[in-house]
């Protein structure tokens, strides 16, 4: 990392929070001896939200939407940080996990970036029970470090969602898109890896907020 580039990672603040898992630890460990054997605890990492998002429209009528959280394979639904070697081959990287499960940061990552464009759009996680105008629903396709084959060199992220504009109540499908994202990482390394899911996962939030909110913006019936 160069003193260039330490800034921008900072603002993006990829969270080591090692530390209160290691103090977590250390409490359990008073608690059961046998605990001891378990080994140095997980480093976790959290993804925040693009502070900004540039082209974003501002301005319109207002209208609701609430953000479902997405459905995912249960490879990907978890804590863990998942790699994929080849077509086939699951892992995930040993001791670095994320705070949350994938499908819950990401959720909370649409959410945060919607809040961010600061557009004429109000937005909340359906578990509010608001009565929104439209839902986003999506689908975690992928969202691992892909390494070739042999399991050699950086790996590139490779982050897929599909999503759904549903209106409400009746539930009707306005808009869809795929979203396809490759990231590489500068070097392989779970540091490097976890930035490129970052910028990956930034790429993502940015394009998602500009097409939800324009293709909800031209759906609105007339008032």
């Amino acid at each position: 990392m160069t003193d260039a580039t330490a800034p921008q990672i900072n603002r993006r603040a990829v969270l080591r929070t090692g530390m209160l898992a290691a103090a977590a630890a250390l409490a359990l460990s008073a608690c059961s001896p046998g605990s001891l054997l378990l080994g140095d605890p997980p480093q976790l990492y959290r993804l925040t939200a693009p502070e900004q998002i540039p082209g974003v429209a501002t301005g319109g009528p207002d209208w609701q939407l609430s953000v479902e959280r997405p459905t995912s394979s249960a490879a990907l639904d978890t804590s863990r940080v998942v790699l994929q070697r080849g077509r086939s081959e699951i892992g995930y990287f040993a001791r670095a996990n994320w705070t949350d499960r994938t499908t819950g940061m990401m959720q909370s990552l649409m959410v945060d970036a919607f809040l961010n464009a600061r557009s004429h759009v109000s937005v909340a996680p359906a578990s509010v029970g608001l009565r929104p105008d439209f839902t986003l629903q999506s689908e975690l396709l992928n969202y691992q470090a892909q390494y070739p084959a042999d399991g050699t060199g950086a790996p590139v992220i490779r982050l897929e969602v599909n999503t759904r504009l549903v209106t409400m109540p009746d539930r009707r499908i306005v808009a869809q898109k795929r979203f396809e994202i490759r990231q590489p990482a500068v070097t392989d390394g779970v540091q490097p890896v976890i930035n490129a899911f970052d910028a990956a996962t930034d790429q993502f939030l940015q394009e998602l907020v500009i097409w939800a909110i324009d293709a909800g913006t031209a759906a609105l019936p007339p008032r």
